[in-house]
């Protein structure tokens, strides 16, 4: 099913598409030798439905997010943000790194964090569900807009991810009130 979850992603009803898939790569804080360090990177994307066309359109987004307090050899605040939405062609990458995990604590030194991404681990299983139903899936670079056809066409529950019919304006399955 769709809008199942599994080992490798989480999936939920989204606010501004039909679903959402969130898969968390790396979220670390650590201390190094004079340093207090953190690294987060998170790949997510955005699901929307279209039945008329019997089309699942899928915009990847990519988030990272790493900072770094350094005291030594003088005081340094160093950080970096990165963001992309659309259309990942590929994205493989691994990462390690040895810290400790508090400071001044010599015992808790060890490794961090250890992590082996590939968006086609994510992507590739979701697409063959997709495509084995008899739906085309299409990778997009700009978030989906209704067509006039499509508004007012089923939707999801925010609560527990059923399908809610064009007319209805609670969830048959929870109660939940359509937003």
């Amino acid at each position: 099913m769709l809008g199942a979850s599994s080992r490798i992603f989480t999936i939920r009803p989204g606010t501004d598409c039909d679903l959402y898939l969130e898969r968390n790569i790396v979220d670390a804080k650590y201390y190094g030798v004079a340093s207090k360090e953190s690294l987060k990177k998170q790949y997510s994307a955005k699901i929307w439905l279209v039945e008329e066309e019997r089309t699942v359109k899928y915009r990847e987004i990519i988030e990272e997010e790493s900072r770094s307090i350094d005291v030594l050899p003088g005081p340094k605040l160093s950080g970096q943000k990165s963001f992309f939405k659309g259309k990942a062609l590929f994205k493989k990458e691994v990462g390690f790194a040895v810290g400790f995990k508090k400071p001044a604590d010599p015992s808790s030194f060890g490794k961090v964090y250890q992590y082996n991404f590939d968006v086609k681990q994510v992507r590739e299983p979701l697409k063959q569900l997709v495509e084995s139903n008899g739906w085309k899936f299409e990778q997009i670079v700009m978030d989906h807009k209704p067509s006039r056809g499509e508004e007012g066409e089923q939707g999801f529950c925010t609560e527990c991810g059923s399908k809610i019919g064009a007319g209805d304006t609670f969830c048959s399955n929870c109660g939940q009130k359509r937003s």
